[in-house]
């Protein structure tokens, strides 16, 4: 599979990502990231989860926020990325939802951690949802995932605007699952549960 690569979105130029070791660094402090956190706490299900599937992930995201600046070039979907996009594209097509932030990278300095969210976006009646791209099967972590993503997003919008969190699973045959996440409080608690264990982890050298 093959994509071209994607240009920084207006993240902050302090938060700097290592692609290679998925690291985050924000002057030069190293944070955890959101996916090692879930990892380092066994709440990452990794029986449906191969490279293939990872590679497959990473390109239906590409593709998703490379169609949302107008820069895809439909020639370069890959056949097995297609199915994945297009369902994408009937999700879209059939919520009428705009897309506002994709692919940017965030962080909370004061727990130490930061990861890359996948989109906000707006519905016809104006409200926010942070979404979550899910390409094949759909995993329990996401709600803890997706809170972990808007503790950092709120500072996008300053008015205070209430922001809904929501995953949507797209499927090989090209159709969707759209799940909505409503026990922010839940979520949240399991996440910095998670996170104080990769922390502790890290501090005391132990493996993953």
């Amino acid at each position: 599979m093959t994509m071209p690569a994607l240009a920084p979105r207006m993240n902050d130029p302090r938060l700097v990502f290592d692609e290679a070791d998925h690291r985050y660094m924000l002057d030069g402090r190293d944070l955890i990231s959101v996916t090692q956190a879930l990892t380092a706490a066994g709440m990452v299900d990794t029986r449906h989860w191969n490279e293939q599937a990872r590679v497959r992930g990473q390109y239906v995201h590409q593709c998703i926020a490379l169609e949302t600046e107008g820069d895809l070039d439909e020639t370069t979907v890959d056949p097995l990325v297609r199915p994945y996009f297009d369902a994408f594209r009937t999700f879209q097509r059939d919520t009428r939802v705009t897309l506002e932030i994709v692919e940017r990278r965030v962080c909370d300095p004061l727990l130490g951690y930061a990861g890359t969210l996948d989109a906000i976006g707006r519905w016809p009646d104006k409200k926010l949802t942070l979404f979550d791209w899910k390409s094949g099967f759909f995993p329990p972590m996401a709600g803890p995932q997706t809170a972990a993503y808007l503790r950092c997003a709120r500072e996008f919008y300053t008015t205070g605007e209430r922001i809904g969190r929501a995953g949507l699973q797209l499927r090989g045959d090209g159709t969707y699952r759209l799940m909505e996440f409503t026990n922010i409080v839940q979520d949240e608690h399991d996440f910095v549960a998670a996170l104080r264990v990769a922390q502790f982890r890290r501090r005391h050298d132990l493996a993953a």
